[in-house]
């Protein structure tokens, strides 16, 4: 069977097995027709037992609120070049955002503020860091792409926050401007 054909699905058919599935499914979607299938994804249990502690606490450290900028970005950038801006935050865990986004990089346009990335963009990096206790902070890169247009830009991050009780609740927080050019 050789290295492949051992470690594939089908053996040696996989590649075979691939090409009529989808040539199945192309003239289905070219002629409109329903692609009925019997495979069903497994019902997952709703109890499922974890071993990981989940969120107990956040807490911006004082004199703070969540969303405030620890570290603001410089006043300009070039092209290739990265900004980084600091916040305060909640663990990312208390809402994973799978419908939204943590970060937003933002070109003003006519006085309204229009997002340009987010954090599905290659070009961005977010990093939750616990400080101490129930202090958090996120670190927010974006790498000025190379055929990014010249203007004003801000980091917008979005966060959540779980407070005594066990409330969570959202947040946003802003860098001040900064120009590519």
């Amino acid at each position: 069977q050789n290295y492949e054909g051992a470690a594939t699905h089908f053996g040696r058919y996989t590649g075979p097995a691939y090409a009529q599935e989808l040539s199945k499914i192309a003239a289905a979607l070219r002629s409109g027709q329903a692609t009925p299938s019997a495979v069903q994804p497994p019902a997952l249990p709703q109890n499922r037992i974890s071993v990981r502690p989940g969120v107990v606490l956040d807490t911006p450290p004082l004199g703070r609120s969540f969303g405030s900028v620890l570290t603001q970005p410089a006043a300009s950038y070039r092209r290739g070049e990265t900004v980084r801006a600091d916040f305060v935050t909640g663990n990312p865990n208390n809402n994973l955002r799978n419908e939204g986004t943590f970060i937003e990089v933002q070109r003003s346009v006519n006085g309204q503020w229009v997002t340009v990335a987010t954090d599905s963009e290659w070009s961005t990096i977010y990093r939750w860091k616990r400080e101490y206790l129930s202090v958090s902070t996120a670190r927010i890169a974006w790498t000025v792409p190379a055929g990014a247009a010249a203007g004003i830009y801000r980091i917008v991050h979005h966060g959540d926050a779980k407070v005594l009780g066990g409330r969570i609740t959202s947040f946003t927080g802003a860098t001040r401007g900064f120009t590519v050019g």
